[in-house]
């Protein structure tokens, strides 16, 4: 995955990009892909409105493709050096293409939340989750991770993430987890 951020006076430019890929014995186990881009303006100390696209595509929850475009306000209520939680909603549209052929487009809200805990100099973990409520589905996407520094620009971190559907095509698991081992380079 990539994670890209620029902090400005007051803009904030997030981009991410993930790719999850396994296949053993000609059998595809995980197919996972995620772009998303987040402008976040500060309107305060704490307050912030922000702007989110994100395309993602997932057969093994039960969708060739799903667009999320989404905008609304966000307010940090912890923002210390150490330690910070920020939460933030607002309205969006969503427009899902499933693996069954049917595509559903409707307007939907999103909820975040982001926080982050420097528990001592070397170790760091950090908790990031959204939930899209729909009409007709709602989806809870979350990480957990501890980042552990090694040397210089270099990280271990183990995380554990959880994509979550209250309503997926027949057939389709409604829960799909990943834990994942990775070394990770800032710069």
């Amino acid at each position: 995955g990539l994670a890209l951020s620029r902090k400005g006076l007051d803009w904030t430019a997030k981009l991410r990009a993930k790719t999850d890929y396994q296949r053993t014995d000609e059998v595809t186990s995980v197919e996972r892909y995620l772009l998303e881009a987040e402008p976040q303006y500060q309107l305060s100390d704490r307050a912030f409105g922000y702007g989110l696209a994100r395309w993602e595509k997932d057969k093994i929850l039960g969708f060739n493709q799903r667009l999320n475009i989404s905008g609304g306000l966000g307010y940090k209520l912890l923002n210390e050096k150490d330690l910070t939680l920020s939460l933030k909603g607002g309205p969006a549209w969503r427009q899902t293409e499933f693996v069954t052929g049917l595509v559903d487009k409707e307007i939907t809200g999103l909820a975040g939340l982001d926080f982050g805990w420097q528990m001592t100099p070397m170790l760091k973990l950090t908790q990031i989750a959204s939930t899209v409520v729909g009409g007709e589905n709602s989806q809870t996407s979350a990480q957990t991770a501890i980042n552990a520094k090694l040397s210089g620009a270099f990280s271990a971190r183990v995380a554990y993430s959880a994509e979550i559907a209250t309503n997926p095509p027949p057939g389709v698991k409604s829960v799909d987890t990943l834990t994942r081992l990775t070394l990770v380079y800032g710069f």
